[in-house]
């Protein structure tokens, strides 16, 4: 099974340090649950609404329009709109900022993903926390 998933960044090797939904770009990759190879996709700038207020529902569905393909979400942090991102996205916070070594941590957990998939939609997503 091969997924998407996306990474929060502003200079493409970091993971942003604001919330997820406001960094500059997202880089997607391709993973696939068997065998964890990776393979980078592309590069896409975060073209959604500006907050009007904090954890504002307009622009969690912005973002979850704009990464619709996408099933797995890495970030250092995420805001309000977490509540709303389990119910679409797997969510995972890592305390590793640096985006090669986090993506190699993140095969070791294709379990916990497929299992997390396979969810009856509407269910929220467990969120996966990933140590420096």
């Amino acid at each position: 099974m091969k997924i998407k998933l996306a990474c929060g960044t502003d200079n493409e090797v970091e993971l942003t340090n604001k919330h997820f939904g406001s960094s500059k770009y997202f880089l997607i990759y391709e993973l696939n649950l068997e065998n964890k190879d990776l393979k980078f996709l592309e590069e896409i700038e975060n073209s959604t609404l500006k907050e009007e207020k904090h954890g504002d529902i307009k622009k969690a569905k912005s973002i979850s329009e704009l990464l619709k393909n996408v099933f797995v979400l890495v970030a250092f942090k995420y805001g309000p709109n977490i509540k709303r991102i389990k119910k679409k996205f797997i969510p995972i916070i890592s305390r590793e900022k640096n985006i090669e070594k986090i993506l190699n941590k993140v095969k070791h957990f294709s379990n916990e993903i497929k299992s997390e998939i396979e969810k009856e939609k509407g269910i929220d997503k467990e969120i996966i926390y990933i140590k420096k």
